[in-house]
């Protein structure tokens, strides 16, 4: 799941050398600013085909969690 995820980074942040890991924050990408993160968001969502509610994404604090809450909606 991690894999396809950083496929869903890759082509939102346009940078195929993009790694991921769980501890990522949005910090740590530059381009990662709250318009890329709605993109981000409603591409992991198109990706997964999951809806994440506005509080779900709010608690979010690395690529960790959102692994997680990934692995529980599609359960």
């Amino acid at each position: 799941m991690l894999e396809q995820l950083q496929n869903v980074f890759r082509t939102v942040f346009q940078d195929d050398n993009l790694i991921i890991s769980e501890t990522i924050t949005a910090n740590d990408i530059k381009m990662w600013d709250s318009l890329m993160h709605l993109e981000l968001i409603a591409s992991i969502e198109s990706e997964f085909n999951i809806v994440f509610s506005f509080n779900e994404v709010m608690g979010l604090n690395n690529v960790g969690d959102l692994l997680h809450l990934i692995q529980t909606k599609k359960k």
